[in-house]
């Protein structure tokens, strides 16, 4: 029984020293995982026409050290856009349709931690992406879809509530490729940029 206690003990000081160690050694901890709620704005100008260009994005990411305060990690979310007003499609036609788009990156990122005090951090990074995205007119019906390839940069400021908490700001910009429907090039991409803020815990 003693020798059970001692083990015990002895693998949760190691345990200890190994999380204030990897506290001390990383920015942000030597993993961490982070909720995020944005504002994103899609720039192509053919969202503007049909007013779907800005909505709310929520995500989630996951990061894990592979050098002292270089991460590399995924990150996915949702973004959602709808129209409420008539749109315009010429000089002379106006048209009263519902329309909402679904958007859905899935990233690879990596980014570098620069700590500027023991409490304040900002990361700057950038990566690959794959991207689902969906467009829907809801008074008939109809839907068109495409996975598109695409990359981003970024730049986040943490600060550290405690040794497991932080809490930041975040803006990225992704670009992508031609959106296509049915194998029809419809010349527009699904370039956005994200400003919001995120709640995380480092490990």
């Amino acid at each position: 029984m003693k020798k059970i206690l001692f083990l015990s003990l002895l693998v949760l000081f190691v345990f200890a020293s190994a999380s204030v160690y990897a506290a001390e050694k990383y920015a942000l901890g030597a993993g961490n995982v982070a909720l995020k709620i944005d504002y994103i704005n899609f720039t192509d100008s053919a969202f503007d026409k049909i007013d779907l260009k800005g909505g709310v994005y929520v995500g989630l990411e996951a990061y894990t050290a592979i050098y002292p305060n270089l991460y590399l990690g995924l990150e996915s979310g949702w973004a959602g856009t709808k129209n409420d007003d008539t749109i315009s499609i010429g000089q002379f036609a106006d048209v009263d349709v519902d329309l909402k788009t679904t958007f859905v990156p899935i990233e690879l990122n990596l980014k570098y931690a620069i700590p500027l005090d023991p409490n304040w951090v900002i990361d700057l990074g950038g990566g690959v992406s794959y991207s689902y995205f969906k467009i829907k007119a809801e008074d008939i019906d109809a839907s068109k879809d495409d996975w598109v390839f695409g990359g981003q940069v970024f730049a986040d400021i943490n600060y550290k509530l405690s040794k497991e908490w932080f809490i930041g700001i975040n803006g990225k910009y992704q670009f992508t490729e031609d959106l296509k429907f049915d194998n029809f090039d419809t010349k527009t991409k699904a370039d956005n940029w994200r400003v919001g803020a995120n709640i995380g815990i480092m490990f």
